[in-house]
């Protein structure tokens, strides 16, 4: 869903067909503490800990295999 707008009563009222009302309070919750977490880590220009063939790998490291910005920076901006 790329439009916040569409979220409407009909849309709640589908959701409570297979899902309670807190469960659907949590995943409002997780969703929105997760673009939270998103936006402020990307502030902080950290880079996968990861090197792709699995190696636990520092910053550094990191910023030379993926480049100059990771690929959770490059697609910040909300479309």
């Amino acid at each position: 869903m790329k439009d916040p707008d569409s979220l409407d009563a009909e849309y709640y009222e589908n959701l409570r067909k297979h899902l309670s009302e807190d469960e659907i309070t949590q995943i409002g919750i997780f969703l929105c503490f997760n673009a939270g977490y998103h936006t402020f880590f990307g502030t902080l220009k950290f880079y996968p800990m990861y090197s792709p063939d699995g190696r636990l790998v520092g910053q550094e490291e990191s910023e030379r295999l993926y480049g100059a910005a990771p690929s959770s920076l490059q697609s910040m901006a909300a479309e």
